[in-house]
């Protein structure tokens, strides 16, 4: 556990000028204030003031933005010489009390309401991407960098010097990536990191994010996590692999399988959060997504490996990764206590953005796993978002 002057230390000893605030705004999109160094122990005191409009809700509220000390990382592709930092932020109200739009906060509570079952549940995710060429007004476009396909090697895998960039740079920043290679797409990569806290894991998420724009922006190139981005291609899978233990040891077969039946179940009420936007939809209809309600076998959205790891690959890369990773756990949870959702009979995921709002309004599961007032505004902007929808979308909103 670092301390407030553990960072301040820091902050003296390495030249570090400024440091980036970071935060999710309700959809799990990265936003950040640039803070003086030298302010950093008051912020940590008492906040920096944001208007509610950066979190995706109506102007006009102070929010407070208060460092996770824990989440303090370097920025590697920043000048060395005035050095910049980043940290994530949770976010509280104008006095200072808890947030019902604290994604980081929900998915806490979460976490430590699915241990008090007797299990953990150690998380590895891996998070596949497109990178694509910019055109020569340096505009980000989709045209795909290479044409390799799966596990390619170079000179066809084009991506492979960038993605080396890309592991050591999450390296330097103590990410732990486990492994990356190219995928099936064209351009398209996957970097797969160790196994972490539920919490932990979603942080490298949104971190990893930010690093691989960042590093491809610097590289000439441009990266999307848009679902779908490349027409008649694979689209971008969030992979979760969940390794269950009780009272330290590993799990039975028996209760992960307990545990994939509960999120299985649940999977259609939660696909407005795992699937979020309308592009995911065009991924969900590819000939190879793993989209099919059922434990194991081809195409299917859940399976068991290595006994006591449940794999859920259903979700894609623009999901909010802390409140996904909180209503998996809320189910697998609820199913390890005995209290068993079943998968509705002929039941399929959504196929479309406003069928997946619906689903969400009719789930008292989906009701009771988040704060009313954030389940509120996110459902009424994606049913906004359901009816309006271009193909500039997946750039203009940074997918």
């Amino acid at each position: 556990m670092k301390t407030v002057d553990d960072i301040i230390e820091l902050i003296e000893d390495n030249d570090i000028k400024f440091i980036k605030m970071s935060f999710c705004d309700i959809f799990g999109r990265l936003k950040n204030v640039s803070l003086n160094a030298s302010h950093f122990a008051e912020a940590c005191a008492n906040g920096v003031t944001i208007d509610s409009s950066a979190l995706g809700l109506p102007i006009g509220e102070d929010m407070l933005l208060v460092p996770d000390i824990d989440t303090v990382t370097s920025m590697p592709w920043r000048p060395s010489t005035g050095a910049v930092i980043g940290v994530m932020c949770h976010i509280r109200q104008s006095d200072g009390k808890p947030s019902a739009f604290d994604g980081m906060k929900v998915l806490k509570i979460a976490e430590e309401e699915f241990e008090k079952t007797g299990y953990t549940a150690s998380i590895m995710t891996e998070s596949e991407f497109y990178i694509t060429k910019l055109s020569e007004n340096g505009e980000p476009t989709l045209i795909p960098a290479d044409s390799a396909g799966y596990l390619d090697a170079a000179p066809l895998d084009g991506c492979e010097n960038l993605r080396r960039e890309i592991v050591l740079t999450l390296e330097s920043m103590d990410m732990k990536p486990l492994s990356s290679h190219h995928e099936s797409g064209h351009g398209q990569n996957a970097v797969i990191f160790a196994a972490n806290t539920a919490y932990k894991s979603a942080v490298n998420t949104i971190e990893f994010r930010n690093a691989v724009k960042n590093i491809a922006h610097q590289n000439g190139r441009y990266a999307t996590f848009a679902p779908s981005p490349i027409v008649d291609s694979v689209g971008s899978n969030f992979r979760v692999v969940i390794e269950l233990r009780k009272n330290g040891s590993p799990a039975s077969r028996e209760d992960a399988e307990k545990f994939a039946e509960g999120v299985l179940a649940r999977l259609p009420e939660i696909a407005v959060f795992t699937n979020p936007v309308r592009n995911s939809y065009l991924r969900l209809i590819y000939k190879s997504t793993p989209n099919r309600l059922k434990l194991g076998g081809e195409k299917a959205a859940i399976r068991i490996i290595d006994k006591n790891k449940i794999e859920i690959v259903s979700a894609d890369t623009a999901c909010n990764p802390f409140i996904v990773l909180t209503l998996i756990l809320k189910a697998g949870g609820a199913a390890l206590r005995g209290e068993c959702a079943k998968l509705k009979d002929g039941a399929i995921l959504p196929p479309s953005l406003a069928e997946a709002v619906d689903a969400a309004k009719q789930s008292d599961f989906v009701k009771e796993s988040l704060p009313e007032e954030f389940l509120q505004r996110y459902l009424d902007k994606k049913a906004s978002d359901a009816n309006d929808f271009s193909p500039d979308d997946i750039i203009r909103d940074g997918l």
